[in-house]
Protein backbone atom coordinates (compact mmCIF):
# COMPACT_ATOMS: atom_id res chain seq x y z
CA UNK A 1 0.00 0.00 0.00
CA UNK A 2 1.35 3.52 -0.99
CA UNK A 3 2.16 5.70 1.74
CA UNK A 4 2.59 9.35 0.90
CA UNK A 5 4.53 12.31 2.86
CA UNK A 6 1.45 14.15 5.35
CA UNK A 7 2.65 16.83 3.72
CA UNK A 8 1.90 15.89 0.29
CA UNK A 9 -1.21 14.17 1.34
CA UNK A 10 -2.56 17.66 2.64
CA UNK A 11 -2.10 19.04 -0.64
CA UNK A 12 -3.71 17.00 -2.52
CA UNK A 13 -6.94 16.93 -0.44
CA UNK A 14 -6.78 20.57 -0.32
CA UNK A 15 -6.68 20.68 -3.94
CA UNK A 16 -9.55 18.24 -4.49
CA UNK A 17 -11.61 20.36 -1.77
CA UNK A 18 -11.11 23.55 -3.91
CA UNK A 19 -11.87 21.60 -7.50
CA UNK A 20 -15.09 20.17 -6.44
CA UNK A 21 -18.34 20.30 -5.10
CA UNK A 22 -18.75 20.56 -0.75
CA UNK A 23 -21.48 17.86 -1.49
CA UNK A 24 -18.89 15.31 -2.68
CA UNK A 25 -16.09 17.17 -0.41
CA UNK A 26 -17.77 16.19 2.85
CA UNK A 27 -16.72 12.73 1.75
CA UNK A 28 -13.08 13.60 2.74
CA UNK A 29 -14.61 14.39 6.15
CA UNK A 30 -14.70 10.68 7.09
CA UNK A 31 -11.59 9.44 5.22
CA UNK A 32 -9.06 10.82 8.77
CA UNK A 33 -9.13 12.89 10.99
CA UNK A 34 -6.22 15.08 9.77
CA UNK A 35 -8.08 15.11 6.52
CA UNK A 36 -10.78 16.54 8.25
CA UNK A 37 -8.77 19.30 9.75
CA UNK A 38 -7.10 19.96 6.35
CA UNK A 39 -10.49 20.07 4.20
CA UNK A 40 -13.17 21.46 6.67
CA UNK A 41 -12.34 25.03 6.68
CA UNK A 42 -12.65 25.15 3.12
CA UNK A 43 -15.96 23.88 2.63
CA UNK A 44 -17.23 26.72 4.49
CA UNK A 45 -15.58 29.53 2.37
CA UNK A 46 -19.15 29.90 0.32
CA UNK A 47 -22.28 29.30 1.87
CA UNK A 48 -25.12 29.80 0.15
CA UNK A 49 -28.84 29.85 2.34
CA UNK A 50 -32.01 30.08 0.11
CA UNK A 51 -34.36 29.18 2.85
CA UNK A 52 -35.52 29.93 7.08
CA UNK A 53 -34.81 26.32 7.22
CA UNK A 54 -31.72 26.12 6.06
CA UNK A 55 -30.52 29.17 7.63
CA UNK A 56 -31.82 27.46 10.91
CA UNK A 57 -29.59 24.66 10.54
CA UNK A 58 -26.72 26.23 9.73
CA UNK A 59 -26.91 28.41 12.91
CA UNK A 60 -27.76 25.22 14.97
CA UNK A 61 -24.54 22.91 13.36
CA UNK A 62 -22.21 25.97 14.13
CA UNK A 63 -23.08 27.26 17.43
CA UNK A 64 -20.79 24.83 19.37
CA UNK A 65 -17.94 25.84 16.91
CA UNK A 66 -18.69 29.39 15.93
CA UNK A 67 -14.91 30.36 14.85
CA UNK A 68 -15.34 27.41 12.40
CA UNK A 69 -17.76 30.30 10.24
CA UNK A 70 -16.03 33.37 11.85
CA UNK A 71 -12.69 31.93 10.22
CA UNK A 72 -14.11 30.52 7.11
CA UNK A 73 -16.46 31.65 5.75
CA UNK A 74 -15.85 34.56 3.53
CA UNK A 75 -18.16 34.69 0.71
CA UNK A 76 -22.14 34.56 2.12
CA UNK A 77 -25.72 34.54 -0.13
CA UNK A 78 -28.45 35.37 1.67
CA UNK A 79 -31.84 35.08 -0.57
CA UNK A 80 -35.30 33.29 -0.33
CA UNK A 81 -37.22 33.10 2.43
CA UNK A 82 -34.47 33.78 4.91
CA UNK A 83 -36.00 36.17 7.43
CA UNK A 84 -34.02 39.54 8.13
CA UNK A 85 -33.65 38.40 12.19
CA UNK A 86 -32.04 34.98 11.51
CA UNK A 87 -30.05 37.20 8.72
CA UNK A 88 -28.84 39.23 10.93
CA UNK A 89 -27.81 36.48 13.49
CA UNK A 90 -26.03 34.20 10.23
CA UNK A 91 -23.96 37.79 9.39
CA UNK A 92 -22.87 38.00 12.99
CA UNK A 93 -21.90 34.18 12.98
CA UNK A 94 -19.90 34.99 10.02
CA UNK A 95 -17.92 37.85 11.26
CA UNK A 96 -15.31 37.47 8.67
CA UNK A 97 -17.39 37.93 5.83
CA UNK A 98 -15.69 39.67 2.66
CA UNK A 99 -18.65 39.01 0.06
CA UNK A 100 -22.36 38.87 0.58
CA UNK A 101 -25.36 38.89 -1.32
CA UNK A 102 -28.52 39.87 0.46
CA UNK A 103 -31.28 39.44 -1.82
CA UNK A 104 -33.97 39.39 0.65
CA UNK A 105 -37.57 40.93 -0.05
CA UNK A 106 -39.34 42.95 2.84
CA UNK A 107 -41.35 41.17 5.71
CA UNK A 108 -44.86 41.95 5.94
CA UNK A 109 -45.85 45.88 5.87
CA UNK A 110 -43.16 46.74 8.59
CA UNK A 111 -41.56 49.98 7.01
CA UNK A 112 -38.73 49.83 9.04
CA UNK A 113 -35.53 48.56 8.96
CA UNK A 114 -34.52 46.67 12.57
CA UNK A 115 -31.50 48.45 13.77
CA UNK A 116 -29.83 44.92 14.72
CA UNK A 117 -29.51 44.25 10.50
CA UNK A 118 -27.99 47.37 10.22
CA UNK A 119 -25.83 46.84 13.20
CA UNK A 120 -24.18 43.14 11.99
CA UNK A 121 -24.37 44.60 7.86
CA UNK A 122 -22.14 47.61 8.79
CA UNK A 123 -19.69 45.49 11.02
CA UNK A 124 -18.65 43.46 8.25
CA UNK A 125 -14.90 43.55 6.94
CA UNK A 126 -16.72 43.63 3.38
CA UNK A 127 -15.41 44.58 0.46
CA UNK A 128 -17.63 43.68 -1.81
CA UNK A 129 -21.98 43.73 -2.09
CA UNK A 130 -24.81 42.70 -4.03
CA UNK A 131 -28.04 44.17 -2.58
CA UNK A 132 -31.56 44.26 -3.05
CA UNK A 133 -31.89 47.44 -1.52
CA UNK A 134 -35.69 47.21 -0.30
CA UNK A 135 -34.02 45.02 2.21
CA UNK A 136 -32.14 48.35 4.30
CA UNK A 137 -34.36 51.38 2.54
CA UNK A 138 -38.13 51.00 3.47
CA UNK A 139 -41.04 52.95 1.99
CA UNK A 140 -37.62 55.73 1.53
CA UNK A 141 -38.72 58.76 -0.60
CA UNK A 142 -35.56 58.16 -2.12
CA UNK A 143 -32.52 55.87 -0.67
CA UNK A 144 -29.32 57.76 -0.41
CA UNK A 145 -26.56 55.25 -0.12
CA UNK A 146 -24.21 57.25 1.59
CA UNK A 147 -26.24 57.53 4.56
CA UNK A 148 -25.58 53.70 5.38
CA UNK A 149 -22.04 53.34 6.54
CA UNK A 150 -20.68 49.92 4.51
CA UNK A 151 -21.60 51.60 1.17
CA UNK A 152 -18.76 53.87 1.77
CA UNK A 153 -16.00 51.04 2.71
CA UNK A 154 -16.76 48.27 -0.30
CA UNK A 155 -15.22 48.60 -3.49
CA UNK A 156 -17.42 46.03 -5.41
CA UNK A 157 -21.15 46.93 -5.64
CA UNK A 158 -24.19 45.23 -6.99
CA UNK A 159 -27.52 46.54 -6.69
CA UNK A 160 -30.50 44.15 -7.94
CA UNK A 161 -33.48 46.64 -8.86
CA UNK A 162 -33.89 48.58 -11.70
CA UNK A 163 -35.47 51.78 -10.76
CA UNK A 164 -32.14 52.89 -9.35
CA UNK A 165 -30.71 54.43 -13.08
CA UNK A 166 -34.60 56.05 -13.54
CA UNK A 167 -34.55 58.97 -12.15
CA UNK A 168 -32.56 61.33 -9.40
CA UNK A 169 -29.56 59.96 -8.16
CA UNK A 170 -29.03 57.65 -5.20
CA UNK A 171 -26.00 58.82 -4.23
CA UNK A 172 -23.75 56.44 -6.48
CA UNK A 173 -21.78 58.65 -7.99
CA UNK A 174 -21.15 59.68 -3.93
CA UNK A 175 -19.05 56.72 -3.36
CA UNK A 176 -16.03 57.42 -4.99
CA UNK A 177 -14.07 54.22 -3.56
CA UNK A 178 -15.40 51.65 -6.01
CA UNK A 179 -13.60 50.17 -8.29
CA UNK A 180 -16.28 47.91 -9.56
CA UNK A 181 -20.38 48.75 -10.16
CA UNK A 182 -23.53 45.89 -11.68
CA UNK A 183 -26.28 47.52 -12.25
CA UNK A 184 -29.28 46.74 -13.60
CA UNK A 185 -30.30 48.76 -17.34
CA UNK A 186 -33.53 49.09 -19.37
CA UNK A 187 -32.93 51.15 -22.63
CA UNK A 188 -36.39 52.80 -22.16
CA UNK A 189 -36.26 53.86 -18.62
CA UNK A 190 -32.69 54.24 -17.51
CA UNK A 191 -31.19 57.75 -17.55
CA UNK A 192 -28.25 57.73 -19.41
CA UNK A 193 -27.13 61.27 -17.41
CA UNK A 194 -26.60 59.01 -14.30
CA UNK A 195 -24.71 56.91 -16.03
CA UNK A 196 -22.23 59.81 -17.14
CA UNK A 197 -22.12 60.90 -13.92
CA UNK A 198 -20.98 57.45 -12.20
CA UNK A 199 -18.28 57.10 -14.93
CA UNK A 200 -17.32 60.98 -14.63
CA UNK A 201 -17.23 61.23 -10.38
CA UNK A 202 -16.11 57.44 -9.25
CA UNK A 203 -12.69 58.21 -10.23
CA UNK A 204 -11.19 55.06 -9.76
CA UNK A 205 -13.88 52.93 -11.48
CA UNK A 206 -12.08 49.98 -13.29
CA UNK A 207 -15.66 48.23 -14.37
CA UNK A 208 -19.39 49.16 -14.66
CA UNK A 209 -21.33 46.30 -15.38
CA UNK A 210 -24.59 46.67 -17.48
CA UNK A 211 -26.72 43.33 -17.04
CA UNK A 212 -29.58 43.63 -19.42
CA UNK A 213 -32.54 41.43 -20.92
CA UNK A 214 -32.64 43.26 -23.98
CA UNK A 215 -30.48 42.17 -26.70
CA UNK A 216 -26.41 43.20 -25.77
CA UNK A 217 -25.89 44.76 -29.16
CA UNK A 218 -29.26 47.12 -28.92
CA UNK A 219 -28.09 48.22 -25.50
CA UNK A 220 -24.42 48.64 -27.19
CA UNK A 221 -26.02 50.80 -29.56
CA UNK A 222 -28.35 52.86 -27.24
CA UNK A 223 -25.18 53.71 -25.67
CA UNK A 224 -23.69 55.08 -28.29
CA UNK A 225 -26.03 58.06 -28.54
CA UNK A 226 -25.22 59.72 -25.56
CA UNK A 227 -21.70 61.40 -25.13
CA UNK A 228 -19.06 59.64 -22.65
CA UNK A 229 -21.28 56.05 -22.74
CA UNK A 230 -18.61 54.39 -25.32
CA UNK A 231 -16.58 54.34 -22.57
CA UNK A 232 -14.77 50.70 -22.51
CA UNK A 233 -14.95 50.04 -18.85
CA UNK A 234 -18.79 49.45 -19.52
CA UNK A 235 -19.42 45.50 -19.91
CA UNK A 236 -22.84 44.76 -21.23
CA UNK A 237 -23.90 41.40 -20.15
CA UNK A 238 -27.13 39.02 -20.02
CA UNK A 239 -25.47 37.16 -17.13
CA UNK A 240 -27.44 37.36 -14.10
CA UNK A 241 -26.06 38.02 -10.52
CA UNK A 242 -26.74 34.43 -9.38
CA UNK A 243 -24.32 33.33 -11.96
CA UNK A 244 -21.14 34.32 -8.76
CA UNK A 245 -23.19 31.92 -6.97
CA UNK A 246 -23.87 28.78 -9.41
CA UNK A 247 -20.77 28.12 -10.96
CA UNK A 248 -22.26 25.65 -13.28
CA UNK A 249 -24.12 28.27 -14.95
CA UNK A 250 -21.19 30.69 -14.58
CA UNK A 251 -18.91 28.44 -16.55
CA UNK A 252 -16.68 28.87 -12.86
CA UNK A 253 -15.88 32.23 -13.61
CA UNK A 254 -18.61 35.01 -11.66
CA UNK A 255 -19.58 38.27 -13.02
CA UNK A 256 -16.82 40.66 -11.26
CA UNK A 257 -14.24 37.78 -12.95
CA UNK A 258 -16.10 38.07 -16.47
CA UNK A 259 -16.53 42.27 -16.55
CA UNK A 260 -12.63 42.70 -15.56
CA UNK A 261 -11.63 40.26 -18.67
CA UNK A 262 -14.03 42.03 -21.32
CA UNK A 263 -13.35 45.30 -20.02
CA UNK A 264 -9.67 44.50 -19.96
CA UNK A 265 -10.18 43.67 -23.68
CA UNK A 266 -12.45 46.25 -24.73
CA UNK A 267 -9.45 48.61 -22.84
CA UNK A 268 -7.11 46.95 -25.08
CA UNK A 269 -8.91 47.66 -28.71
CA UNK A 270 -9.82 50.81 -27.40
CA UNK A 271 -6.15 52.11 -27.12
CA UNK A 272 -5.01 50.25 -30.47
CA UNK A 273 -8.38 52.70 -31.66
CA UNK A 274 -6.58 55.97 -30.92
CA UNK A 275 -3.26 54.80 -31.84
Amino acid sequence: MLCLPYEIERKVFRLAAHVHPASDVRSCLLVAQRVQNWTEGLIYHTIVLTSETRACRFIDSLHSRPALASKNVKSLCLCGTVQLATAAEVMHLCSGVCSLALWILPEGHNHTVPDFLLEELNGLPLSRLSIQLSTVFRRTARPFLPSIPIFNIITHLELLEGWVLWGSSIGIPCLTQLTHISLRVFTKQTAPALLQMILSDCVILEVLVLRVTEEVGTVEKWLLEYEGLDDPRIVVTTKSPHDTWDHVASDGMSLWQYGDYVAKCQSATHICTID
